[in-house]
């Protein structure tokens, strides 16, 4: 590499940084969080995120079992053959998702507006 392309490639990294940077500020909140739990679309709970709560879900499909401890929710159990849920890390900061597609069931961090 010569100077010149160094150089485009340092500025292409600072600008990405940047842009990282200028999405965590736009996504930091002091509102209060949600995990919002969604089957087949249709809302069927909202619950703080800084409350400790254990949640069973049933549906036709099957059932979860959602875990909020220490401001992180995950699911926690599943019958599902993937498992791909259970196998997710839990889940702190808004926009976070995780998705359970054998039971069409999504549990979502939301701010509280």
């Amino acid at each position: 590499m010569n100077k010149k392309e160094m150089m485009i490639v340092g500025v292409l990294i600072l600008i990405s940084l940047l842009g990282m940077g200028a999405f965590y500020l736009y996504h930091m909140t002091d509102s209060n969080l949600l995990v919002r739990v969604s089957v087949n679309g249709q809302t069927i709970g909202e619950y703080p995120l800084d409350e400790d709560l254990i949640q069973s879900f049933e549906t036709d499909d099957g059932y979860n079992v959602l875990t909020i401890s220490n401001g992180k929710a995950g699911i926690t159990e599943a019958d599902c053959p993937d498992q791909i849920c259970v196998k997710t890390y839990p889940i702190s900061s808004p926009g976070e998702t995780i998705v359970c597609l054998p039971h069409k069931l999504v549990v979502e961090i939301v701010t509280g507006n």
